[in-house]
């Protein structure tokens, strides 16, 4: 599956990209706020804002790589200790139940921005339209439904029940 390969090659890009660059600016930021404030007696009024909604970003993102790498939050206890006979099954169900609750953060997170917008509210610091904010929930959604996508079907195609995301093609 050359088309899924790709696609899992330049999701995994856009992640590290974003998380790098989310995470490089919010130090910046707060490094100097920090040094405006102690050494100078005056701060960033926007500063701290601006963090807050780079760290939802970061969160709603890094979920995505959690699920791609295997190590988001799950019921795993249930196919560590199974037998090794239906423990594809168990990683199935797990995958199914997560990759719909994904599809359904994107869609609930759509209509929460799709409100949002309709209604014009902004940020109370940077003045930046509230619903860019709230796009961290569907996109992040969307990445995660993929990631857990992926890895439903890398276990289909596993008989070892032993599904990592790198192993799509």
């Amino acid at each position: 599956m050359p088309i899924l390969r790709r696609l899992n090659e330049y999701s995994h890009s856009l992640e590290e990209l974003l998380i790098g660059g989310l995470l490089a600016t919010a130090s910046v930021i707060l490094f100097a706020n920090v040094v405006a404030r102690y050494i100078f007696n005056w701060g960033v009024p926007w500063a701290e804002e601006l963090v807050r909604y780079e760290i939802v970003w970061m969160v709603f993102i890094g979920g995505s790589v959690a699920a791609r790498t295997g190590i988001h939050i799950g019921i795993d206890i249930l196919a560590t200790f199974s037998p090794k006979q239906i423990r594809p099954v168990i990683l199935l169900v797990i995958n199914a139940i997560s990759l719909t609750f994904c599809l359904f953060l994107v869609i609930m997170g759509s209509d929460l921005v799709a409100q949002t917008k309709m209604f014009g509210q902004v940020t109370p610091a940077l003045q930046i339209p509230m619903w860019v904010v709230q796009m961290a929930i569907p996109v992040g959604g969307a990445l995660m439904a993929l990631r857990f996508f992926q890895r439903l079907i890398v276990t289909l195609r596993n008989d070892s029940g032993e599904a990592t995301v790198e192993n799509i093609g």
